[in-house]
Protein backbone atom coordinates (compact mmCIF):
# COMPACT_ATOMS: atom_id res chain seq x y z
CA UNK A 1 0.00 0.00 0.00
CA UNK A 2 1.17 2.96 -1.09
CA UNK A 3 1.12 6.62 1.24
CA UNK A 4 0.43 10.11 -0.08
CA UNK A 5 0.49 13.30 2.27
CA UNK A 6 -0.99 16.57 0.62
CA UNK A 7 -1.00 20.15 1.24
CA UNK A 8 2.52 20.73 2.05
CA UNK A 9 3.44 24.35 2.56
CA UNK A 10 7.06 23.87 3.79
CA UNK A 11 10.10 22.69 2.08
CA UNK A 12 11.69 21.33 5.38
CA UNK A 13 8.23 19.05 6.32
CA UNK A 14 8.43 17.64 2.56
CA UNK A 15 12.03 16.54 2.71
CA UNK A 16 11.26 15.10 5.91
CA UNK A 17 8.28 13.44 4.85
CA UNK A 18 10.31 11.81 1.72
CA UNK A 19 12.95 10.31 4.08
CA UNK A 20 9.78 8.51 5.81
CA UNK A 21 9.88 6.86 2.27
CA UNK A 22 6.46 8.72 1.54
CA UNK A 23 5.60 7.46 -1.56
CA UNK A 24 3.28 10.98 -2.86
CA UNK A 25 3.88 14.32 -1.96
CA UNK A 26 1.19 16.63 -2.67
CA UNK A 27 1.21 20.70 -3.39
CA UNK A 28 -1.92 22.65 -3.70
CA UNK A 29 -1.85 25.27 -6.55
CA UNK A 30 -5.69 26.32 -6.13
CA UNK A 31 -5.89 30.14 -4.64
CA UNK A 32 -8.55 28.92 -2.16
CA UNK A 33 -7.02 27.00 -0.43
CA UNK A 34 -5.84 27.27 3.09
CA UNK A 35 -2.92 25.30 2.33
CA UNK A 36 -2.37 27.28 -0.86
CA UNK A 37 1.82 26.58 -1.87
CA UNK A 38 2.34 29.45 -3.78
CA UNK A 39 1.75 31.62 -0.17
CA UNK A 40 4.28 30.36 1.33
CA UNK A 41 6.74 29.52 -1.49
CA UNK A 42 7.66 30.12 -5.01
CA UNK A 43 7.65 27.76 -8.07
CA UNK A 44 11.09 28.27 -8.35
CA UNK A 45 11.75 27.24 -4.81
CA UNK A 46 9.32 23.85 -5.53
CA UNK A 47 11.75 22.98 -8.71
CA UNK A 48 14.46 23.08 -5.95
CA UNK A 49 12.85 20.00 -4.11
CA UNK A 50 14.35 16.94 -5.29
CA UNK A 51 12.47 14.18 -3.78
CA UNK A 52 14.34 10.83 -3.09
CA UNK A 53 11.15 8.57 -2.75
CA UNK A 54 8.31 10.43 -3.30
CA UNK A 55 6.22 12.26 -6.64
CA UNK A 56 5.59 16.16 -6.54
CA UNK A 57 1.94 16.30 -7.22
CA UNK A 58 0.78 19.39 -7.95
CA UNK A 59 -2.93 19.62 -7.30
CA UNK A 60 -5.35 22.17 -9.48
CA UNK A 61 -8.89 22.87 -9.32
CA UNK A 62 -10.13 24.33 -12.74
CA UNK A 63 -7.26 25.50 -13.67
CA UNK A 64 -6.58 26.96 -17.42
CA UNK A 65 -4.41 24.17 -19.55
CA UNK A 66 -1.92 26.14 -20.10
CA UNK A 67 -1.44 26.98 -16.88
CA UNK A 68 -1.22 23.81 -15.29
CA UNK A 69 1.43 22.66 -17.94
CA UNK A 70 3.49 25.84 -17.28
CA UNK A 71 2.98 25.45 -13.40
CA UNK A 72 4.24 21.42 -14.08
CA UNK A 73 7.31 22.24 -15.70
CA UNK A 74 8.29 25.25 -13.63
CA UNK A 75 8.21 23.36 -10.48
CA UNK A 76 9.38 19.94 -11.60
CA UNK A 77 6.30 18.17 -10.68
CA UNK A 78 5.91 14.80 -11.80
CA UNK A 79 1.82 14.46 -11.81
CA UNK A 80 -1.37 16.53 -12.14
CA UNK A 81 -4.18 15.89 -9.54
CA UNK A 82 -6.97 17.44 -10.77
CA UNK A 83 -9.78 18.66 -8.05
CA UNK A 84 -12.34 20.52 -10.14
CA UNK A 85 -14.72 19.64 -13.11
CA UNK A 86 -12.51 19.02 -15.81
CA UNK A 87 -13.85 17.26 -18.41
CA UNK A 88 -12.65 14.01 -19.97
CA UNK A 89 -11.22 15.50 -22.50
CA UNK A 90 -8.79 18.05 -20.91
CA UNK A 91 -7.71 15.15 -18.36
CA UNK A 92 -7.08 12.87 -21.64
CA UNK A 93 -4.84 16.12 -23.15
CA UNK A 94 -3.00 16.88 -19.68
CA UNK A 95 -2.28 13.05 -19.21
CA UNK A 96 -0.52 12.88 -22.67
CA UNK A 97 1.95 15.09 -20.68
CA UNK A 98 2.02 14.42 -17.18
CA UNK A 99 0.33 11.31 -15.50
CA UNK A 100 -3.38 12.76 -14.20
CA UNK A 101 -5.21 11.72 -10.71
CA UNK A 102 -8.47 12.59 -11.56
CA UNK A 103 -10.67 13.40 -8.42
CA UNK A 104 -14.02 12.55 -7.97
CA UNK A 105 -15.87 14.14 -4.78
CA UNK A 106 -18.45 11.66 -3.26
CA UNK A 107 -21.55 12.86 -1.61
CA UNK A 108 -24.50 11.12 -1.41
CA UNK A 109 -23.92 9.37 -4.87
CA UNK A 110 -20.75 7.60 -6.64
CA UNK A 111 -20.54 9.84 -9.56
CA UNK A 112 -19.55 9.07 -12.91
CA UNK A 113 -16.13 7.91 -13.23
CA UNK A 114 -16.36 5.23 -15.79
CA UNK A 115 -16.18 8.00 -19.02
CA UNK A 116 -12.41 9.25 -17.93
CA UNK A 117 -11.24 5.26 -17.94
CA UNK A 118 -9.25 5.90 -20.69
CA UNK A 119 -8.24 10.20 -19.69
CA UNK A 120 -6.51 9.78 -16.60
CA UNK A 121 -3.66 7.28 -14.87
CA UNK A 122 -5.40 7.12 -11.30
CA UNK A 123 -8.67 8.11 -9.63
CA UNK A 124 -9.08 9.78 -6.16
CA UNK A 125 -12.12 9.77 -4.41
CA UNK A 126 -12.45 12.58 -1.89
CA UNK A 127 -15.67 13.82 0.40
CA UNK A 128 -17.83 16.55 -1.56
CA UNK A 129 -17.31 20.26 -0.33
CA UNK A 130 -17.80 23.46 -1.61
CA UNK A 131 -14.01 24.02 -0.40
CA UNK A 132 -12.49 21.03 -2.95
CA UNK A 133 -11.14 18.75 -0.51
CA UNK A 134 -9.37 19.35 2.95
CA UNK A 135 -12.60 18.76 4.82
CA UNK A 136 -11.50 16.55 7.30
CA UNK A 137 -15.16 14.66 6.82
CA UNK A 138 -15.34 11.20 5.63
CA UNK A 139 -17.45 10.11 2.89
CA UNK A 140 -19.37 7.02 2.78
CA UNK A 141 -16.80 4.15 2.11
CA UNK A 142 -19.82 2.15 1.49
CA UNK A 143 -20.52 3.76 -1.86
CA UNK A 144 -17.26 2.71 -3.71
CA UNK A 145 -16.76 -0.62 -1.99
CA UNK A 146 -18.64 -2.89 -4.74
CA UNK A 147 -17.18 -0.97 -7.73
CA UNK A 148 -15.03 -2.98 -10.24
CA UNK A 149 -12.96 0.92 -10.61
CA UNK A 150 -9.96 -1.22 -13.11
CA UNK A 151 -7.68 1.66 -12.59
CA UNK A 152 -5.83 1.95 -9.21
CA UNK A 153 -7.00 4.71 -6.51
CA UNK A 154 -6.10 6.65 -4.42
CA UNK A 155 -8.99 6.94 -0.88
CA UNK A 156 -8.81 10.34 0.49
CA UNK A 157 -11.12 12.14 2.55
CA UNK A 158 -10.62 12.72 6.20
CA UNK A 159 -8.44 9.64 6.74
CA UNK A 160 -7.03 9.69 10.31
CA UNK A 161 -4.80 7.92 12.52
CA UNK A 162 -7.76 5.37 13.91
CA UNK A 163 -8.68 4.34 10.26
CA UNK A 164 -6.26 2.03 9.60
CA UNK A 165 -8.42 -1.28 10.93
CA UNK A 166 -11.32 0.54 8.46
CA UNK A 167 -8.69 0.49 5.63
CA UNK A 168 -7.91 -3.30 6.06
CA UNK A 169 -11.38 -3.77 5.71
CA UNK A 170 -11.46 -1.98 2.72
CA UNK A 171 -8.94 -3.83 0.92
CA UNK A 172 -10.65 -7.13 1.43
CA UNK A 173 -13.91 -5.53 -0.55
CA UNK A 174 -14.37 -5.58 -4.23
CA UNK A 175 -12.69 -2.20 -4.60
CA UNK A 176 -10.30 -3.20 -2.60
CA UNK A 177 -8.37 -5.05 -5.13
CA UNK A 178 -7.49 -0.92 -6.95
CA UNK A 179 -7.08 0.37 -3.92
CA UNK A 180 -3.37 1.84 -4.69
CA UNK A 181 -2.62 4.65 -2.23
CA UNK A 182 -3.92 6.40 0.94
CA UNK A 183 -3.93 10.44 0.95
CA UNK A 184 -3.77 12.01 3.96
CA UNK A 185 -3.87 15.68 4.51
CA UNK A 186 -6.23 17.92 7.13
CA UNK A 187 -6.20 15.32 10.14
CA UNK A 188 -2.75 15.26 10.45
CA UNK A 189 -2.30 18.98 11.18
CA UNK A 190 -0.93 21.41 13.68
CA UNK A 191 -1.85 24.28 11.57
CA UNK A 192 -3.35 24.65 7.82
CA UNK A 193 -0.16 23.61 5.85
CA UNK A 194 1.68 22.80 8.69
CA UNK A 195 1.83 18.60 9.51
CA UNK A 196 2.54 16.65 12.54
CA UNK A 197 5.33 14.81 11.39
CA UNK A 198 5.13 12.26 14.32
CA UNK A 199 1.93 11.63 13.55
CA UNK A 200 2.53 11.00 9.95
CA UNK A 201 5.16 8.89 10.34
CA UNK A 202 2.88 6.64 13.08
CA UNK A 203 -0.32 6.32 10.65
CA UNK A 204 2.37 5.23 7.76
CA UNK A 205 4.42 2.84 9.50
CA UNK A 206 0.91 1.32 10.51
CA UNK A 207 -0.14 0.76 6.76
CA UNK A 208 1.57 -1.85 5.25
Amino acid sequence: MQRKVCGITQLEQAQAIDAMGVNYIGFIFYPGSKRYVLSAMTLEQLATFKPVHAKKVGVFVNESFEQVVEIVKKAGLDMAQLHGDETAAYCDRLNQIVPVIKVFRIGKALPDYASYDKAAAYYLFDTDSVLYGGTGQHFNWELIKNENFNKPYFLSGGIGINDVQGIEVMRKTKAGKDLAVIDINSQFEISPGVKDLEKIKTFIDAII
